[in-house]
């Protein structure tokens, strides 16, 4: 009897999510057009060098995420509060990269961390909606996927971290097959390398798998998803001498065994301890 009650209230609850998901992304997608086209543009008006007005949209985009963020948590859809990740990134620029498990992780990313710049879609830095707020804060257009669209991408990174910003790159160009990573591309370690800065690695996963390629946002799962952003130890370029497919590969690795529930505990940057661990988890 209990289990004939239970299976049909779990089904309402799950239609009940699949809806406030649709109305959680209409509200993205027209909270986005409202920061393009009218939020931003004043707040680029209150003055300032360029890059202070950068910064200062950046602010603004973060606030509108974590309101995002605090919806689809407070809605049962995703848990997760950018407030209580407490990332710990170098005080100077640095090359943040990333798995891709979910259509949100970008908004997780900039909720927590704020000033940054991140590699976008070309579609999404043109897009109606969402192409001001892109331009506004000085992300970056990934291009048509082509050598010269890498070799743009590669300049654009290197002025942003001249800058003293933090650059945002998914090495897998794309969502992560479900419980699995596609390979990682070098770019954003050939970027770190020549700008000298270090590289920051976090892990993120959500269970069970919502808003990944083979779980679209119209098949919430049973019961609310947990997601989870943890900060991996910070890699200096210099261990790798310049090669940025070897890099790239022992980062890999290193995703691998987080997924594995073997990677190294995440530690503050300026703690020696984990490259040693890290050292010892790649097998450098």
């Amino acid at each position: 009897m209990l289990r004939f009650v239970s299976t049909p209230l779990r089904l309402v609850d799950q239609t009940f999510r699949v809806l406030l998901t649709t109305f959680a992304f209409t509200f993205f997608y027209c909270g986005g057009s409202v920061l393009s086209w009218l939020r931003l543009p004043i707040g680029w008006l209150g003055g300032g060098s360029r890059i202070e007005r950068i910064r200062r949209c950046q602010r603004i985009v973060q606030n509108g995420f974590v309101f995002f963020h605090d919806f689809m948590r407070v809605g049962r859809l995703i848990g997760f509060d950018p407030r209580k990740v407490g990332l710990r990134l170098p005080p100077g620029p640095c090359v943040l990269v990333a798995n891709h498990p979910t259509l949100v992780d970008v908004t997780a990313i900039i909720a927590t961390v704020g000033n940054l710049s991140c590699v976008v879609k070309r579609i999404l830095f043109f897009s109606p909606t969402l192409g001001p707020l892109l331009r506004f804060c000085w992300h970056i257009n990934s291009g048509a996927g082509d050598a010269t669209a890498g070799a743009a991408v590669m300049v654009e990174s290197l002025q942003r971290l001249r800058s003293g910003m933090t650059v945002l790159i998914f090495p897998e160009g794309t969502r992560s097959p479900e419980g699995g990573l596609r390979a990682f591309n070098r770019g954003a370690f050939e970027i770190a390398s020549r700008a000298d800065v270090p590289v920051v690695p976090v892990f993120l996963s959500c269970h069970p798998a919502m808003l990944s390629k083979e779980a679209p946002w119209y098949r919430a799962p049973a019961i609310p998803a947990q997601y989870h952003m943890i900060q991996l130890p910070t890699l200096d370029p210099k261990r790798w001498n310049g090669d940025s497919r070897a890099m790239a590969a022992d980062v890999q690795a290193l995703y691998q065994l987080c997924l594995e529930g073997k990677a190294p505990a995440a530690r503050g940057p300026r703690e020696p301890k984990p490259r040693v661990e890290l050292a010892k988890a790649v097998g450098a």
